[in-house]
């Protein structure tokens, strides 16, 4: 018999949602983002490597199209913030302490990296196809990675990297102290992801 009891403690929650009406969405956001390169074809020098383009930070009050993507995902934000980490947290102490967007074209990718100073952190994915590169999360245990026993079964105790596959209309919801990097984008189409940092303003 199995008297072994397991306690999860301090666990790393991952969330994923769907947004609403994210086809007809995307369409605009992805002119809006397109536009931007086109006026700055150089980007920002971040996390982007193999010619990846990395967007100024974007100014949401200026674009109607950015305020209809903030509404969409207002519902969500609160959800995870007040009902599933049990902050008290009303919408308007959820402030965006950035936003931007990467744009990484065949055999671009993003290395390693965190998002400090902020709670949460996202990807929300306007333009995505098959082997356009995956997103990994790290452990964010540093000493447990490493010295790591051989492993016989990956599961939420023994891994030490974990992947999601990008879909348009897919918004992932992070701490944003979790170390996070995007594989190279083997397809022939652009990947385009629009990120953000959160914050809770206490008030």
């Amino acid at each position: 018999m199995d008297n072994i009891k397991l306690y999860k403690l301090f666990p790393t929650p991952i969330f994923e949602c769907k947004v609403d009406d994210h086809v007809n969405l995307n369409k605009e956001l992805q002119e809006y983002i397109y536009n931007l390169k086109a006026k700055d074809e150089k980007g920002l020098s971040k996390s982007n490597g193999g010619g990846g383009w990395h967007s100024p930070i974007f100014l949401i009050s200026e674009s109607e199209v950015l305020k209809k993507f903030c509404n969409k995902i207002s519902k969500h934000l609160l959800e995870i913030t007040s009902k599933h980490y049990g902050w008290k947290c009303k919408l308007e102490q959820i402030h965006f302490d950035g936003m931007w967007s990467v744009i990484n074209s065949k055999n671009s990718y993003n290395v390693r990296h965190l998002h400090p100073h902020c709670h949460l952190s996202a990807a929300y994915y306007v333009k995505a196809s098959e082997n356009c590169g995956k997103i990994k999360f790290f452990d964010p245990v540093d000493a447990k990675v490493m010295t790591s026993p051989v492993k016989t079964n990956f599961n939420e105790l023994s891994a030490e990297v974990v992947n999601f596959v990008p879909h348009e209309g897919d918004l992932l919801i992070f701490p944003s102290y979790l170390h996070h990097a995007v594989e190279e984008n083997l397809s022939n189409d652009d990947r385009i992801v629009i990120s953000f940092n959160l914050s809770i303003l206490n008030k």
